[in-house]
């Protein structure tokens, strides 16, 4: 399963070291000894110039390719999809732009199409719901029902709040 909030949960883990690092370099007791101790006078010294949070954006950006949410996002499931494989996405357009969540039903279209994968998906997005082909399952119906992506209330909400602003986009 493809997991964005591990992926977030291990940065956030990654900060948490690089603040305890800082912190035990800028306040410790370091004393240079010989060049075995060059690495770590090169980071003491380091910490004594800079604030945390530049510390910090400095380690931490050396893993982590500056990207937004969504870049990092789609380029988490295009380097994460493979084929033949069924994935289960909770909500996957949650850090997407309309543009990128369009961008991902393609991706998993074509994964589906060419490459063998199945996916098994929770979403409100009215761009993944569309899928072509797709077996929607209205899991807030009892008893629960397939519907046409264009029946769901959550899409009719988008499509009327449209209608009532057409004017607007003339």
């Amino acid at each position: 399963m493809l997991n964005l909030r591990a992926l977030n949960q291990g940065i956030d883990h990654q900060r948490e070291q690089i603040f305890k690092d800082y912190l035990a370099h800028k306040f410790g007791d370091f004393q240079y000894r010989d060049l075995n101790d060059y690495d770590e006078l090169k980071k003491t010294l380091e910490t004594r110039r800079k604030t945390q949070s530049q510390y910090t954006r400095d380690h931490l950006q050396k893993n982590v390719v500056e990207r937004s949410n969504g870049q990092s996002a789609m380029q988490f499931f295009a380097t994460r999809i493979q084929d033949n494989q069924l994935y289960l996405l909770d909500e996957p357009e949650n850090s997407l732009s309309p543009a990128r969540q369009q961008e991902l039903a393609r991706l998993l279209t074509d994964s589906a199409r060419f490459f063998g994968c199945q996916f098994i998906i929770a979403t409100h997005s009215p761009f993944l719901l569309a899928l072509a082909d797709a077996k929607i399952y209205d899991l807030d119906t009892k008893p629960v029902v397939t519907k046409k992506w264009n029946e769901l209330p959550e899409v009719r909400v988008y499509a009327d709040f449209f209608a009532a602003n057409r004017e607007k986009f003339q």
